[in-house]
Parts: C-alpha cells; structure tokens; sequence
C-alpha cells in the first residue's frame, strides 16, 4: 500500500471515529453551559460530559487494540471501520474470527454505501443543528426580557419573586419550593423514561420496522419531538404554574379546552406511571422467583407492582425536598444504566461485523429482505414514547425556584438529552443485530435489551438490579406528575370528592391524599391492561397506544391555540422563554406532527388504545357536564381573589 492510501486511510480512521464523537461531545457541552446555571450545576453537567469522553475512548481503544494491520484484510477492515456506524455513527467492532464467519457483512467500496452514511450522520447533525438553533434563540430572547431572575440575592429573595408570580394567577403558594435546575430536569428526563422505554421497546421496534427504523427513523422522530417540547417550553415560561397544559390552555383559551387538556394529560402520564412500575415490578418478580424458587405469573407480578408503588408514595409523602434529590439522583443513574448496558452489548457481541449498508437499506429484523413501510412506520411509532412526558418538569412548577426559566429549559433541554442517548443506545444495539438475529435473544418474549446485557456480563443480576432502579425512578416521577395534576384540578373543584384531594400537609407542604389516588390508579389501570391484553402481553400494547395518544391529545391542545392566536397573547409576549419568529413556525410544524402520527398511531399500536382513548373522552364529557357550573365558578372567583385571602392562606405554610 503506497503513503498516499496510507495517509487516506489514517485521515478516514480519524474522521470515522473521531467526528461523531466530537460533534455530540460539542452539543452536549453548548447544551450545558449555554442555559443560566450555577457553578455547581455547571460542574456537575462537566462530570457527566467527562464520564461519556472515558466511555468513549475505553470503546475506541478497545477496538483499535483488536484490529490487526497485519493481516490480509487490513484495507478491508479499515475501509469498514471508517465507513460504518457505530455508538453512534463511527466504526463497528472488529474480529477476524467473525470475519471469517460472517464475510457478507463486509462490504468493500464507495458508492452508494459511503452516500447512506453519510445521508444517515447529515440527518442526525441536522436534527442536533436545530437543537442547537432554537437553544441559541431562545437564550438571546431571555437576555432581552424584562424578567430578573433573584437566585443571586438569596433563595428568600427567589421565593418572594416566584411566590408573587403566583400569586398573579389567584394562587396561594402552598407547597415548598425545593426542587432546583437539576431536579426540574430530572423530573422531565425520567418521566421520558429513556431506560424503561429502551428496555420495553427497542425489541418490538428494531423487530417490526428493522435496524434502519433507529439510523433513520429515530432522528425523524427526535425532531418532531425536539419541536413539540420547544413549543410547551414557551407556554410553561409564560404560566409557570403546576397545572400544565390545563392551566396553559385555560389561561390563553377557554376553559373547556384547558378541561379537556388537563384529563388527558392526567391519563396519559397514569398510564405512563403503569407502564414504568409494571416493567420494574416485571424484573423484580423474574429475580425473586429465581431466588425464592416459586413460578413468575400473573399474581406474583402484581404484587410486585403493588409494592413498588407502595414505596413510591411513601417516599412522595415524605416531602418534596426527598422528592427533588431522588430526581437529581436519577440522572445520573439513567447514565450508568447507559454505560452498562452498551458495555454488555459490546462485550458480548463486539466481535460482530455490520455493514452501514443494511444501517440504511431498510432490510428487516432478519436481514434476509426489506421492510414494508408500514412496518418502518409502526416501528418508528413505537419508539415515538421516547419524546412524550417531556412536561412533567411543568407539573412541579410551583415547587420549583425561578420556574419561568428552569422549567421551560427542563422540558426542552429533557428531549434533547433523551435523543443523544436513545441513539446512542439503540445504535450500539443495532450495530449488534446480525450476532442476535437468529438467536434465543432475538426470538424470547424478554427485552432484548436486557437480554444483550446480561450475555455480556455474563448473568450478573446486578445488571438487572440498575436497570430496576432506573425504571423506578421514571414512575417515581409519574407520580408526583400525576399526584400534581390532580391535586391542581381538585383545587379547582373539577374533580369529585375536591375538598379531600385539594389537602396539602402542612409538615410536608405536599398533597397527600391526591399522591394516594394517583398510586391508586396506576395500579387499576395496569390491571386493566393486562386483562385486555390476556395476561400474557404485560400490558404494554394497549397502555402504550393509550399513553400515546392522551399525550398527543393533551398537547395538541395548547399549541392549537397559540397558532390561532399567531403566538400574540400578553402572558406569551411577557415570557422570558420565547422563541421569537420561529414560535410560529415550530408551533405548526408540532402540531402537524402531532396530528398526523396520533391519526396513524391509532392502527399502528393496536386498536385497544383507540378504544380505551376513546372511552376516556366520554367519561371526560359526563363530568363536564357534572362539574362545569362550579368548575367556572371556582377559575372565575379564583382570578378576582383579593391579595388578603391569598396571605391569610399561605400563613399555614412555610415559604420555602
């Protein structure tokens, strides 16, 4: 081999290795240090960065340790490396043993092939450039408003800021403001669910919509999804209180609409809350059923769930201080979960060899032919779960400290995150798929996911243990999602038994008897899916079409309106989270989105979501009818509240 291809081949290595990382490395250090932030958060988002930097090079070392120059195969190896994808858009991990055995999956030449990879690595930097655009306008819209942020003056001072804020909306600030950036961004990231969606779903997608259903369709969906939650950033900016979508439409619409908004929300995070504690309660019931000896069913699994809702309402009622540590905590739990994972799949199957031809060929789960495109969208669909959940940050707005700018970057920033590591993930998850495809892996009931974990750690329960915990932590944080939405839609008197669900603990300043109804309904709700499903589907068909489709419902809603209203609104104009000329934009672009996947979603995740949706809107109509005069009264006498009422009830309640 002449210097000339030498120097080409080093300067490919470099590119193929290199870039990706150095791109998303990039992204996620402007991501961290562009938002307002303390020195302390700041190095904690550098902690993180420097993590994902050592897990990168260990990952890169290793495969260059194993490749041998030496050999015959060194162009072809090397043109491969530099050509594919891998973790999330380089090279994949090379052997000569699986070269041997596996020749197909290595594919000499440019073309066509280098003309997908690159096409593939564009979509994905164009998807991360958009990010990066609408962050970089709504900081510069930040800059220019009128809104002062106290934190420097002190936590009191921030307090008598964000307590007069709420105060202008007709409410008494009667729970305690504790959460801070970290947490409001932990409670929009865990309510996505990054590990518990991944560990349910990447083997129902990658099986019906194939391996280009990741390359291809999640950077699709991640877009949408970024745009969907710039567009509930702005409204959580200009209400910054914990009703959400119900309260955003209300205050720019009318009331119906926040009511309908608000219901369904509540019942799409309810039975997002089911899914996350039924997959933790799913893990938890195989290891015990291991350990004790009896057989997992049907019973065992539900007492599982039972218990571990339980524990998440005790720890709820415990306060929200306890609350906002566990969602800091969750961070970085989710990030162990990520770097375990992928190191079990590379250790278990780093010596396969996949072409970035079948990355972007659309080829089926089996690898023997193509997708059809109705199974690519279902695929696509399925993974959609990924970015819904992103308001959770929204519902503890009033125990959060300067909400209009924390929250809104918690819910933006919480889809960005979720997209680098779900592609991350999935990717090194697909890169494997020719070593799984075929095997008991691919083929058992469990999550493939885990399955490919565990091989690489050679069944160590440990795996399974931090993936549990993970998963808790998400429906951890549906339910204080959903013990917020009722408690906001009780002091409001628009739902039944109001003045008991309305309570707040004056030792814990948290709604207690609302945390207790929102575990409640979970639990009822998870049962009524595996009925639908026989028991034998866990549920999650049914509940994920469910869950889909009331979230879409609940933020079409909102954005509906602002589009009306072409963005001009007093609360939107005096919001510091603005995104200026591209709101309207971005805001049409959501909504289409919205509209259309939920109208295919519909057929594609099963017709039992349809129906339970469906259902959900006509118990939602009858108590319409039944609470709407006092519902009215109550948000009208609410608005025309004097100042004296609102101190006369704070006084039982410390300010923070």
């Amino acid at each position: 081999m002449d210097r000339r291809k030498w120097l080409g081949t080093i300067a490919h290595l470099l590119l193929g290795i290199l870039f990706p990382y150095v791109l998303i490395g990039g992204i996620v250090l402007v991501y961290g240090f562009m938002a307002p932030s303390t020195a302390s958060q700041k190095a904690y988002g550098a902690a993180i960065i420097l993590v994902y930097a050592l897990l990168i090079l260990g990952v890169n070392l290793w495969t260059l340790r194993r490749m041998d120059f030496r050999s015959k195969w060194r162009w072809i190896v090397i043109h491969t490396l530099c050509n594919a994808k891998r973790l999330p858009c380089a090279g994949s991990l090379l052997a000569s043993d699986m070269t041997k055995r596996h020749p197909s999956y290595i594919i000499v030449g440019r073309g066509s092939m280098m003309l997908a990879v690159w096409i593939g690595l564009l979509l994905f930097a164009a998807v991360c450039g958009c990010a990066l655009l609408l962050t970089a306008r709504a900081q510069r819209n930040i800059r220019a408003s009128k809104h002062i942020s106290m934190t420097a003056y002190g936590t009191y001072a921030q307090a008598q800021q964000d307590k007069h804020d709420l105060n202008l909306f007709g409410l008494a600030q009667q729970l305690r403001r504790r959460l801070g950036a970290a947490a409001s961004f932990g409670l929009s990231f865990q309510s996505l669910g990054l590990t518990g969606a991944a560990f349910l779903l990447a083997g129902p997608a990658l099986q019906k919509g194939g391996p280009s259903v990741v390359s291809i369709g999640l950077p699709v969906i991640a877009l949408f999804g970024i745009l969907v939650s710039a567009s509930l950033a702005e409204l959580s900016s200009a209400v910054p209180t914990a009703g959400g979508v119900y309260h955003w439409a209300s205050a720019i619409g009318t009331r119906r609409r926040g009511w309908y908004a608000a219901w369904f929300q509540l019942a799409g995070h309810l039975a997002m809350m089911a899914l996350m504690n039924g997959a933790c309660a799913y893990i938890l019931d195989k290891l015990f059923s291991v350990w004790l000896n009896y057989s997992s069913s049907w019973w065992s699994t539900g007492i599982a769930l039972c218990f571990v809702t339980a524990v998440q309402a005790m720890i709820n009622h415990w306060g929200t201080g306890r609350a906002g540590a566990l969602q800091e905590a969750g961070i970085m739990l989710h990030a162990v979960v990520l770097a375990a994972v992928i190191g079990g799949i590379f250790i278990a199957f780093g010596r396969s060899v996949y072409s970035p031809k079948l990355l972007y060929t659309f080829q089926n789960a089996s690898l023997d032919g193509h997708v059809t495109p109705w199974a690519f969208v279902v695929g696509m669909l399925v993974l959609q779960k990924l970015f819904l959940g992103m308001d959770g940050a929204a519902q503890g707005s009033e125990e959060t400290s300067d909400p209009r700018i924390r929250v809104p970057w918690a819910i933006y920033l919480s889809s960005v995150y979720a997209m680098i590591g779900g592609f991350v993930l999935l990717m090194c998850l697909t890169l494997v798929l020719p070593a799984i495809v075929g095997t008991a892996l691919f083929s058992s009931g469990d999550s493939l996911l885990a399955a490919a974990a565990l091989d690489g750690w050679q069944g160590n329960t440990l795996v399974l243990l931090v993936i549990a915990a993970a998963i808790w932590g998400s429906g951890n944080s549906e339910l204080l999602i959903c013990s917020r939405a009722i408690f906001c839609l009780a002091r409001d008197q628009a739902v039944p038994f109001s003045r008991l669900l309305s309570r707040v603990s004056r030792e814990q300043q948290s709604p207690l008897p609302a945390i207790g109804t929102a575990a409640l309904l979970s639990v009822l709700l998870f049962g009524a899916g595996r009925l639908v499903d026989g028991g034998e589907a866990g549920g999650i068909p049914s509940l994920l079409g469910f869950t889909v489709l009331c979230l879409q419902l609940s933020y079409m809603i909102p954005i509906w309106i602002k589009i009306k209203l072409h963005g001009r609104h007093r609360l939107l104009d005096d919001a510091p989270w603005r995104l200026g000329s591209y709101g309207l934009i971005v805001d049409r672009a959501a909504f289409i989105w919205l509209l259309l996947s939920g109208a295919v979603s519909v057929f594609a995740l099963g017709l039992w979501g349809a129906v339970g949706t469906g259902l959900w809107f006509i118990l939602v109509m009858a108590l319409d009818r039944r609470y709407r005069k006092q519902h009215l009264a109550k948000l009208q006498s609410r608005l025309k509240r004097p100042k004296g009422e609102i101190i006369r009830i704070e006084r039982k309640f410390h300010l923070h």
